[in-house]
């Protein structure tokens, strides 16, 4: 070989280098693209019911199913996911779900009756509830924690930005195109995705391991999903109904043999000893607080805007997303905050700005300036990101990186079921004021807007009791301000 041959392999080389993410900065990638997808899912499949009921003759509680089937295999899955990442390690067991996620969305576009959608839906649920934890767990453990404000940022970002956008997006392609896309549109960002992944995701070795805890596993899986049954269904089945109350009673059961189970067992499925440390049970709390604020925000203003006010799908849509303007411009904010202010005061005043804004909106009336809902839409994102961020970036402070997938694994569960419970909570709430009427009156948001607000001042009084020593580890340097790319780079 000459020297000049030999300059020239050393010269590719540094280019590839050059060229080839870091490993952090892939992993932020895949997850961007995986969470989103997943997220957004569950939210984009509310504005199709109308066209998937004409084109399958169905009625809306049949099509419901379509949401309901993804819930619950979402709710089925997630207990497994801590175990079966550190079983088969979490690079194979993310690009695995990947792939079944975009291989279900191929077949829920191209289902040909209810019931193949539904079956696809529950397949595609299935991938969704082992990415998100699974990807959770890995931007955890590849970043330090003085790094992890900027995880949360991105976090806090995804998990928002998605059901904010999902309603536009949706009505977009259904216009435009048909309820086909809402899935299609999937397919080739997973497949990138997978690609992406499979290239520049290091690979991360199985721990050591471990017998399946199949008790464990059947307790929390049924009673995650039989609790996500009744309050998916109890709205509009009926929250007196014998099925209902069954689901409720035997779910909420089977979670407390789990948890008694989870603490005898040497190794559960589970580790829901983790639930001992303070900070990390607290953050679980709140993060089931602001779910429920954020989620009644945006649902039930939809709805208050479609039913109390006659608007259309779009409208609704263009009302709530500027929650979504909020977050994106006031994470970089808070983020830059979190070091020097630690997470009590900045979640503290999130919330405080989630009970003053849902006491606002319980004002509104039919003839309120539409220009005015968006204002206090956007204050309500601005105040969400004070929550969500710093939550986020404290919640694993003191979890080693033996128990991160564990814990990621309960921190998504808590926030999956806040987030539909939540919502029940809410219908019922709306129910109770709406009586007999086919529409909510708009008289009827208004107590449900109060409710969000008491929901919001419990997660206030939570935050109140947060000691910033203990989130320390995550209050280091800016690392934006340190040479190098990383997550900084990757966003």
């Amino acid at each position: 070989m000459t020297a000049e041959s030999g300059w020239s392999v050393v010269a590719g080389r540094l280019a590839a280098a050059r060229r080839r993410p870091s490993p952090q900065g892939a992993v932020a990638v895949v997850f961007t693209a995986g969470m989103f997808m997943s997220i957004m899912d569950s939210q984009i499949v509310n504005v199709a019911v109308a066209s998937l009921g004409r084109d399958f003759s169905a009625a809306p509680a049949q099509v419901q199913w379509v949401i309901t089937g993804y819930l619950l295999s979402i709710a089925a899955s997630i207990p497994l996911s801590g175990w079966l990442g550190d079983r088969l390690g979490t690079t194979r067991v993310y690009l695995a779900s990947l792939a079944a996620f975009g291989g279900s969305s191929a077949l829920c576009a191209a289902a040909q009756s209810l019931p193949e959608l539904i079956g696809a839906r529950v397949l595609q649920g299935l991938g969704a509830g082992f990415m998100m934890p699974v990807a959770m767990a890995m931007l955890y453990r590849a970043y330090p924690p003085a790094r992890r404000v900027h995880i949360a940022r991105m976090i806090t970002r995804v998990t928002v930005l998605a059901p904010a956008t999902a309603p536009v997006i949706g009505g977009a392609l259904i216009a435009g195109l048909s309820w086909h896309w809402i899935f299609l549109i999937n397919v080739p960002v997973a497949g990138a995705a997978l690609v992406f992944g499979f290239l520049f995701l290091p690979r991360t070795p199985p721990a050591d391991p471990q017998p399946f805890d199949l008790p464990g596993f059947v307790l929390a899986a049924g009673g995650l999903t039989a609790l996500l049954y009744c309050v998916s269904t109890g709205p509009t089945a009926g929250w007196a109904t014998p099925v209902t109350i069954a689901a409720g009673v035997s779910g909420a059961l089977a979670l407390a043999g789990f948890a008694r189970h989870s603490l005898r067992h040497p190794m559960p499925v589970l580790r829901v000893r983790l639930l001992g440390d303070r900070l990390f049970r607290k953050c679980c709390l709140m993060i089931g607080c602001s779910t429920t604020a954020f989620f009644g925000s945006l649902v039930f203003t939809a709805l208050y805007v479609q039913e109390g006010r006659g608007g259309s799908a779009l409208t609704s849509g263009l009302t709530t997303f500027p929650e979504a303007v909020a977050i994106g411009l006031s994470s970089q904010v808070v983020a830059r905050l979190y070091p020097r202010a630690g997470p009590r005061r900045l979640i503290a005043a999130g919330f405080l700005g989630l009970v003053v804004v849902n006491v606002a909106l319980s004002a509104a009336g039919a003839s309120t300036s539409l220009w005015l809902v968006r204002g206090l839409m956007f204050a309500i994102g601005l105040a969400v990101s004070y929550v969500m961020l710093p939550v986020q970036a404290a919640a694993y402070a003191r979890i080693s990186s033996v128990d991160t997938g564990h814990a990621t694994a309960i921190f998504t569960a808590g926030q999956r079921s806040a987030g539909a419970m939540g919502v029940a909570l809410l219908s019922a709430v709306l129910a109770a004021g709406s009586g007999d009427r086919v529409r909510a009156p708009v008289s009827a948001f208004h107590a449900v807007y109060l409710a969000g607000a008491g929901v919001a001042l419990v997660g206030l009084l939570l935050a109140l009791t947060i000691r910033d020593a203990d989130a320390a580890s995550t209050m280091g340097e800016d690392p934006e301000r340190e040479a190098g790319g990383g997550l900084a780079g990757a966003e």
